[in-house]
């Protein structure tokens, strides 16, 4: 099904406010899941709306509340939301960074206890845009799916790390997890009843596996880092980096049982006109680059991509033809919709 984008982000926007939620806490989650959906990360954009609705029945997501102030040294500071909505609270913490690293070349922020807060490249584009370097990191200290090297029970879980860089033309926007793929990714595979494309999971015995299934057994399998069998053990150590900044430095880390569902998150910003030779140099810079990788001459049958290009490519496709919906994502929301007293999804498709 296509559904104009605005039309998707007014839909999801009143199902969350029907779900409890206020204005503008609902519209940030909106955009942000509409957001994930146009940069083809379709496992975090409005196939977690259900999700969401369900978490904000039973508290996991808190309708109402204020951000607490950890801990404010101008170029640094921390927040803390209890629960509060991720996305509302993720596009608070960006706009303030982006308006202090107008004061200060660097500005570091954490924030701690926010509820999930959906695709990481769905922040980057903003800061990339005003010619900003971005590091982002995000983790669940409520989740654990991933083990250390040489052993069997999970510790850590997936663990992404995004970033951007911005060019003279269209910026660079890194995501990527820390394990060879998402939780959610595994997620889909089971529930679809199909084995993965490879040995991406390591069941309960420590044997590599293709069966999704693996995770959900007793005890649990775990989610392979990133390099697989030969080299998961580096990315693991990139795993650790987001414990480290994300929940240590935010002050939210896995020294105490947690309900999944809250996260913490590790933001730094980086105005490139501080250092060396300024903007416009750094800027040449990372586009001559770009245009090195380019024109590298491709292997037989392939294309040279970078990151964050496909993902651009298709949201510029999808606000010009309309956002593609699943078919079961869209019964989920038309059921939900239903439940809730809210237009269908399926009324407002272009047909």
């Amino acid at each position: 099904m296509k559904i104009a984008v605005d039309a998707a982000q007014t839909a999801a926007t009143e199902l969350l406010q029907a779900a409890g939620l206020e204005a503008e806490m609902a519209q940030a989650t909106a955009r942000r899941l509409v957001e994930g959906d146009l940069l083809g990360h379709n496992s975090h954009g409005l196939r977690m709306l259900p999700v969401y609705l369900e978490r904000l029945g039973d508290g996991r997501i808190a309708r109402e509340g204020r951000i607490e102030v950890l801990a404010d040294h101008g170029a640094s500071f921390s927040w803390s939301t209890n629960r509060l909505p991720g996305a509302w609270a993720m596009e608070r913490l960006l706009e303030e960074a982006m308006q202090r690293v107008k004061s200060h070349p660097v500005v570091t922020a954490t924030l701690a206890n926010c509820s999930h807060v959906g695709a990481l490249q769905a922040y980057l584009e903003a800061p990339a845009r005003r010619g900003l370097l971005a590091t982002l990191m995000v983790t669940d200290p409520g989740v654990a799916s991933v083990a250390p090297p040489g052993g069997i029970d999970p510790v850590t879980t997936s663990n992404p790390i995004a970033a951007c860089i911005p060019t003279e033309g269209e910026p660079l926007l890194i995501d990527t997890s820390t394990s060879l793929v998402s939780n959610g990714a595994i997620a889909n595979h089971a529930a679809a009843g199909r084995k993965l494309p490879g040995n991406w999971v390591v069941d309960n015995q420590g044997q590599p596996s293709d069966d999704p299934q693996a995770l959900s057994a007793k005890p649990p399998g775990t989610i392979m880092p990133l390099g697989g069998e030969d080299f998961g053990y580096k990315g693991f150590a990139f795993g650790l980096l987001v414990e480290a900044y994300a929940l240590a430095l935010a002050g939210y880390g896995r020294e105490l049982p947690r309900q999944r569902g809250a996260q913490g998150v590790f933001l730094q910003l980086i105005e490139p006109n501080a250092f060396g030779h300024g903007k416009q140099a750094f800027l040449a810079s990372t586009s001559a680059l770009v245009g090195q990788c380019h024109a590298s001459r491709p292997a037989p049958g392939a294309s040279i991509r970078l990151p964050g290009e496909r993902a651009l490519a298709r949201k510029a496709s999808q606000l010009r033809d309309g956002l593609d919906i699943a078919d079961d994502v869209r019964t989920q929301l038309d059921a939900w919709a239903q439940r809730l007293g809210c237009p269908a999804f399926a009324h407002r498709a272009d047909h």
